[in-house]
């Protein structure tokens, strides 16, 4: 049993959509007074080759892409705490017995959730417009005017003050952050990066603020936001099937 994802409620209008393996249908199970979305998978595939499947980067694109829809899927009928890629249980008694264990702490995180969605917040210093090459009058003047236009390989960090302002004005409007992931940190001009819970409530304030820092910077840096998403980042880490 693959689980994506556990919801308080079952949503009255049934959900459509098509498992991790492209095969099974998604489903709810009832489970300690909560929901539980999971589809059938080949416990060949989904746990005896787990590791080995996902060094094969065709068979984890496609995978994770199913896994994400799915969660995105339940996430428009109701709030979820989503599960990592990749968790499975042997039988709905294994799955009842993590649900139990871990019951206190998923209540405390749909608390938390509640009415909220997941935001990426990622600042990138702009490119410059390119000058023209200067008129030269030998072939060293020319690389070495060049070399003087080709942005530096590290860019500028945003001044201090700048940056704590910017990130009070966000602590303002989200109830919580979370550090964003390692892969898109090497990102080529990345200055600063997070994600945001945000209340439903004050999307309108979190896109105000963004307007207005982008107006501000718009010479020298880009804001660029995704989401809404489920709440990948502000699950506690206990209550993440292992």
């Amino acid at each position: 049993m693959y689980l994506y994802g556990v919801t308080q409620l079952r949503p009255a209008t049934p959900i459509v959509q098509v498992g991790v393996d492209l095969q099974s249908a998604v489903e709810a199970i009832g489970s300690e007074g909560v929901t539980c979305w999971v589809s059938r998978v080949s416990a060949e595939e989904f746990e005896n080759s787990l590791a080995k499947n996902m060094e094969n980067l065709d068979w984890l694109a496609t995978a994770s892409v199913a896994h994400q829809r799915a969660i995105q899927a339940i996430s428009q009928h109701s709030d979820i705490l989503p599960a990592r890629f990749g968790t499975v249980f042997r039988d709905e008694r294994s799955l009842a017995d993590h649900i139990q264990k871990h019951l206190k702490q998923i209540s405390r995180d749909f608390k938390r959730v509640k009415d909220a969605d997941e935001w990426g917040i990622k600042i990138f210093e702009s490119a410059p417009t390119p000058n023209p090459v200067p008129k030269v009058s030998s072939g060293k003047e020319y690389l070495m005017a060049k070399a003087a236009l080709l942005p530096k390989k590290q860019p500028a960090q945003i001044p201090a003050e700048e940056l704590k302002h910017f990130e009070g004005a966000l602590s303002d409007i989200a109830e919580e952050s979370a550090p964003a992931g390692r892969i898109s940190s090497g990102q080529r001009g990345l200055l600063f990066q997070t994600s945001l819970l945000i209340k439903r409530a004050n999307r309108q304030r979190l896109e105000t603020a963004l307007k207005k820092f982008s107006r501000e910077w718009a010479e020298t840096r880009r804001i660029e936001c995704t989401g809404p998403w489920p709440p990948y980042s502000f699950v506690s880490q206990d209550s993440k099937p292992q």
